[in-house]
């Protein structure tokens, strides 16, 4: 009686195992038809007992609530069968078939378990596409970020945009080229920034700035006790310093042209030596390079190596001259005023008037002419609203001699001290002197250093403490 009482209560157990189970359960004789059926299998595979009846597993092909059938595949190969297919709700599902023999060798089942993966297929891509947003929204939101920061409302200049939004995409060497001023450091960084690479160094080196006896130990580093002078650790080179990152050659057309095979030679290569060094060492560096020079008029005159041209100019950025780009011209001041104003706690505005003057200056100097101008009349002016006569005389001079421009004459000429200039009461040295002086004594009661006065005047310091001496200006 006890062992009946087992009996049945593991027959119990069995069934609710089975009618519990999350996975499909299918169970079927070597005839192929179905012996016993769980929910699951009826929800997964979108079948019931009464489209089964006694029907083979064969006639449920034909009638296409299977694409296929592992049980078949398991009755002809007599081995354990695992496939996916699609059933008749157009899910698709992992079916591993399993099968039971007798003492004999037979098979006399198929056990085929079932598991729906079209959830997990649509997760995945719903993940997959997910990311591919994320990626896209990163993307983006990095374009923008470099629309916004690189001012190109003229047509040159917004095709130089499409090209700097390509090029932050790969890893090909580029050089930029274009006039001093016009921001090829800056162009530099922004690839950079928008590129794969942005978390790892951005290592700039400006070729002019480092002497050629100490090029080579400076790029590729030195062994210690190299050379007389040493440091007896030996010292990190800015290539290696910049692995996994990106390397910008700020005035590569400087670079000497020994150290130009050198460095031609490490970009081959992907590997160098420090000095003093005999084990190579290989890294992984995007190079950038930046030059106002003509590198082909410099090839032509063997000063520059045509294979390295060759290396480095890869992708061509042309920056265009504020000259050639005059629908720029506002909005840099617009924002490099507003820039000032935020810097010193100011609230300077710009006219109309004086806005269209400045946007008709050639701007030789480019972009850091423009902005040192700004910033210098900015801090000079004694009003709220920027004045003609607080321009630069080469600006105004400028206006005077611009057709479009000769009404604003006796103006310019009243903003100048001592204006009775067609009396002959006063030379054009005297005026250019009293403008000097004013000039360099407002700065210097605005704080700035002769370093500072120099950087924003583009001048010489030793220049800035001439004058400063010539009209007893003195500093703290």
């Amino acid at each position: 009686m006890t062992n009946e009482i087992e009996y049945k209560e593991r027959v119990e157990a069995l069934e609710n195992a089975f009618e519990a189970s999350y996975d499909g359960i299918h169970i079927l004789d070597s005839e192929g038809r179905t012996i016993l059926i769980n929910k699951a299998c009826q929800r997964i595979e979108g079948i019931t007992k009464e489209d089964i009846g006694n029907k083979t597993i064969s006639q449920l092909v034909e009638e296409g609530y299977y694409d296929e059938s592992v049980t078949l595949l398991v009755l002809e190969e007599k081995r354990a069968i695992t496939r996916l297919q699609r059933v008749k709700n157009g899910k698709e599902i992992l079916v591993t078939a399993m099968p039971i023999y007798d003492d004999e060798g037979e098979i006399v089942r198929v056990i085929v378990n079932s598991r729906d993966v079209t959830e997990l297929s649509e997760l995945r891509e719903e993940i997959q596409d997910k990311e591919n947003r994320i990626y896209l929204y990163e993307e983006q939101l990095s374009l923008k970020d470099m629309s916004e920061r690189v001012i190109a409302n003229s047509k040159n200049m917004r095709t130089v945009l499409k090209t700097i939004m390509s090029v932050a995409k790969v890893n090909s060497n580029a050089l930029i080229t274009g006039e001093s001023g016009t921001g090829k450091s800056f162009i530099a960084e922004m690839i950079h920034k928008n590129s794969q690479r942005k978390d790892q160094p951005f290592v700039k080196i400006d070729c002019s700035a480092i002497p050629e006896t100490l090029f080579e130990s400076e790029l590729f580093g030195y062994e210690g006790g190299a050379f007389t002078g040493a440091d007896t650790k030996g010292k990190i080179g800015l290539v290696q310093m910049a692995d996994k990152g990106t390397i910008f050659l700020d005035e590569i057309g400087e670079m000497a042209v020994a150290m130009q095979a050198k460095l031609l030679r490490f970009i081959q290569e992907k590997k160098f030596y420090r000095v003093g060094g005999n084990e190579p060492i290989e890294i992984d560096v995007r190079i950038i390079s930046a030059t106002n020079r003509n590198l082909e008029e410099m090839v032509k005159e063997r000063r520059f190596r045509e294979d390295l041209l060759y290396r480095i100019n890869v992708i061509p950025i042309d920056i265009p001259p504020l000259r050639e780009r005059k629908e720029d011209i506002p909005i840099i001041i617009i924002n490099s005023l507003k820039h000032i104003n935020e810097k010193y706690g100011l609230n300077k505005k710009i006219s109309e008037e004086i806005l269209n003057i400045m946007t008709e200056y050639e701007w030789p100097g480019n972009i850091r002419e423009l902005e040192n101008v700004i910033e210098r009349i900015a801090v000079i002016s004694s009003e709220d609203n920027l004045r003609l006569e607080d321009l630069p005389i080469k600006i105004k001079h400028n206006a005077l001699n611009a057709p479009i421009k000769k009404k604003g004459l006796d103006d310019i000429i009243n903003s100048i001290k001592g204006s009775d200039i067609t009396g002959g009461e006063i030379t054009y040295k005297e005026i250019i002197d009293e403008y000097e002086h004013d000039l360099f004594e407002t700065l210097i009661l605005k704080g700035y250093k002769p370093l500072r006065i120099a950087e924003v005047l583009s001048m010489d310091v030793t220049t800035v403490r001439r004058k400063l001496h010539k009209y007893n200006i003195r500093f703290k």
